[in-house]
């Protein structure tokens, strides 16, 4: 028989979440509410699908203490007031609780697992519940996407984002300085899976570093991580280094980079943010994680901190700037573009757009 609640309980149990409900970090408060007992608390090592909840409910459905309660929401990935958008710009988020027994709950957070149980005699139930969960393991991801960190309410989450494949025949549409270094770079970031470290990508907008970025994540090798430059501050928070840890053998693209790599005016402190990507990736836990950063903004850096440039902390650095006439022209009769021959340096950007109005003035920044 389903407990009945009082409304004091519910209050309590509502409080434990800011979003207004409850939280996997707070699954065992309401445990300890419930059953008046410290929780033993196990988490599964994979991410399930939500088919999991079917099997479990059926399993102890019949138990006189069963309860279930369950949260559904469909989140915005473009953040827009669109009634058009498509079901691949909206994330379905689904949590659910499950009393399956005295002294035993079950909760599902978003594809992740937590049983909280009080008494050994109940771990053979955990047992059975995680033996459950083994034939819903959630299939690997798929690495050809990205992946955009977003942060709420305290908590890191990645969203998968929508790219448009592209190979980039980098020979042509480069400077010659850099090939050298591409090479480097794809070596490091898409085929060692034994270290981590740093890769710094500047210049000026419309150089080719998004599509140089693009070429990497269309290759499918990696998991691809993406942080915007509203996200800069969040680099410091005491959890970052937590959530990069549940993230080992990914690339992390970090945008607008510029004051976090920036050299230290004297007597201020390192960033945090920059303190925590140097002990990811040159540190202790660099051996741990074989964490890679593509750190990247649209400038030129006059100084960078000195703490980046002792030697074996940076991959590669390269600054995009605009192609020499040369290659310009050659990259004209490869591709049979129909733009005049070229006499002075152009960005990719102003090859791939000729014939297209100029809107520089007006248009907002946008990409790496």
């Amino acid at each position: 028989m389903a407990r009945e609640y009082r409304l004091t309980e519910i209050d309590d149990i509502f409080g434990y979440g800011p979003c207004g409900w409850i939280e996997k970090n707070n699954l065992c408060h309401l445990f300890y509410d419930v059953f008046g007992r410290i929780p033993s608390v196990r988490k599964f090592d994979y991410k399930v699908l939500r088919d999991v909840v079917d099997e479990i409910e059926r399993t102890y459905s019949s138990n006189e203490h069963f309860d279930f309660f369950d949260m559904k929401g469909r989140q915005n990935l473009l953040n827009e007031n669109d009634d058009d958008l498509d079901d691949d710009d909206l994330r379905e988020e689904y949590s659910c609780i499950m009393v399956c027994g005295k002294n035993l709950m079950f909760g599902l957070f978003d594809e992740e697992v937590v049983v909280c149980y009080a008494g050994r005699d109940l771990e053979p139930e955990v047992t059975k519940i995680f033996d459950i969960c083994g034939k819903y393991i959630k299939p690997k991801e798929d690495l050809g996407k990205m992946f955009v960190v977003g942060f709420n309410y305290g908590n890191f989450k990645l969203e998968p984002s929508k790219i448009n494949n592209m190979n980039v025949d980098v020979e042509t549409n480069y400077n010659d300085d850099f090939l050298p270094v591409a090479r480097q770079i794809e070596d490091f970031v898409l085929d060692d899976d034994t270290r981590s470290g740093l890769v710094v990508l500047h210049g000026l907008q419309g150089t080719g570093k998004t599509s140089y970025i693009r070429h990497l994540i269309s290759q499918g090798k990696k998991k691809m991580i993406y942080m915007g430059g509203n996200m800069i501050d969040k680099l410091s928070d005491p959890s970052f280094v937590g959530f990069v840890r549940q993230q080992k053998n990914s690339v992390f693209i970090v945008e607008d980079c510029e004051e976090l790599l920036a050299s230290r005016k004297s007597g201020n402190p390192m960033n945090t943010g920059l303190v925590n990507i140097l002990n990811i990736s040159d540190g202790l836990l660099g051996d741990e994680l074989c964490i890679k950063f593509i750190c990247t903004f649209n400038a030129p850096l006059k100084d960078m901190d000195p703490a980046l440039l002792r030697k074996g902390r940076l991959v590669a650095r390269y600054e995009f700037k605009s192609l020499t006439p040369d290659k310009v022209n050659h990259l004209i009769e490869k591709e049979g573009l129909d733009i005049p021959e070229a006499t002075s340096p152009m960005t990719l950007a102003e090859i791939y757009n000729f014939d297209k109005a100029d809107y520089a003035q007006t248009r907002r920044s946008a990409g790496f």
